[in-house]
């Protein structure tokens, strides 16, 4: 088999870098793979190939304009826009590869450039479970081939005209990347911890509406741990919030442990500590019932979400609308969990396919690779 030249794009926040870090690790074995990004530090990104042990990854920092860089420092903006960057550097993105593997939607331009010519391919691997609306966008039909993490999601492609001419079911590579980390624990107690993961998405989160309520009532019980991990986009500039909102009281509390963001935020690190999760439509909770746990969830708007597919993860565990039925829901969730954990049980394996003797990394690599060949 012929050696491809293979980029993967790091464009976003660090959450999306453990969606592809490890499949690249496994394409690098027989391939000439580089990691395309824009000029910083890329601590995370760093540590996080650090980590393989084997793999022959390049990371190359490309500029955008001068122009557009001045106006992003000026504009304190932590990526560049994409947009511009990828007009930039067309040139050397559509010559110097075989195949361009994407985690979002930002390839417009460079597809437009692309024009009628059937190389590179563009690939599109997804940075997360499959979840509400968003997640089925019209723009999949870009991509030359697609990944997809199992069953469920096949299906709901299908239905929604979403398949590509390549589709292939691989399983959830980021299990295989964050499997590298250790387990950690954040208090020196054995009572049960909540985890409070509320969205950025100001119409669906319970943040804007009642999350200091929420952070106020685990602070005056004795009862529960809570660890406060919002979705990285909270406090960050999608979501516009501020720690400064947040009482010093919260920060100080022994039961209480406080992350707004950081790499440990993306790596499932909270999600494995957790003994119940709490939260409304961040799709993390997938992730965290591959364990399965108590859930609570939070439905913000009121809305009738019992046959709407958009609201499928809410069959995890107990819906409530305030604040007051949250200790009665606590109780609930972990005395009533057993007639949950079939359905945890299901909804993961529709989820995330698996197989023995191969990882999910492991099995994108070879998709990857035998249509690379064909193509």
């Amino acid at each position: 088999m012929a050696s491809k030249r293979i980029g993967f794009f790091h464009m976003d926040e660090i959450h999306h870098i453990n969606h592809f870090i490890s499949v690249a690790v496994e394409l690098s074995k027989t391939n000439q793979v580089s990691i395309l990004t824009y000029p910083n530090q890329h601590t995370y990104l760093f540590n996080c190939l650090s980590k393989f042990k084997d793999h022959n990854i390049t990371v190359v920092q490309l500029r955008t304009h001068w122009f557009r860089a001045l106006t992003d420092k000026l504009k304190n903006r932590d990526l560049p826009r994409k947009g511009f960057w990828m007009k930039k550097n067309k040139r050397f993105l559509l010559t110097h590869f075989d195949a361009l593997v994407f985690t979002d939607y930002f390839h417009h331009k460079l597809l437009k450039a692309r024009g009628n010519k059937i190389n590179p391919k563009f690939l599109k691997v997804p940075h997360g479970a499959p979840g509400r609306d968003y997640s089925y966008n019209k723009d999949q039909l870009d991509f030359d081939f697609q990944l997809l993490f199992g069953h469920f999601h096949y299906q709901q492609f299908k239905e929604k005209n979403l398949l590509g001419p390549h589709p292939v079911i691989i399983g959830y590579p980021k299990i295989d990347a964050v499997s590298l980390n250790e387990k950690k624990s954040f208090f020196n107690n054995n009572k049960p911890v909540v985890l409070y993961n509320p969205h950025f998405s100001p119409p669906h989160s319970s943040w804007h509406g009642m999350g200091l309520e929420i952070l106020e009532f685990f602070y005056q019980q004795k009862e529960y741990n809570l660890i406060f991990a919002p979705h990285i986009n909270l406090f960050k500039d999608k979501g516009s919030e501020s720690a400064s909102q947040i009482p010093e009281k919260y920060f100080k509390a022994n039961h209480i442990f406080i992350d707004l963001g950081s790499e440990e935020s993306v790596e499932m690190t909270y999600l494995k500590a957790a003994s119940l999760f709490l939260g409304e439509v961040s799709s993390q909770v997938y992730e965290f019932i591959i364990n399965p746990r108590p859930c609570i969830f939070i439905n913000v708007q009121k809305v009738a979400f019992k046959d709407d597919a958009n609201f499928r993860f809410w069959k995890l565990g107990q819906v409530i609308e305030e604040v007051n039925e949250l200790n009665d829901a606590l109780q609930n969730a972990f005395s009533g969990f057993e007639k949950y954990k079939p359905i945890h049980e299901k909804i993961t394996a529709e989820n995330f396919y698996q197989e023995k003797n191969t990882t999910a990394s492991q099995r994108a690599a070879i998709a990857i690779n035998e249509y690379l060949e064909k193509a």
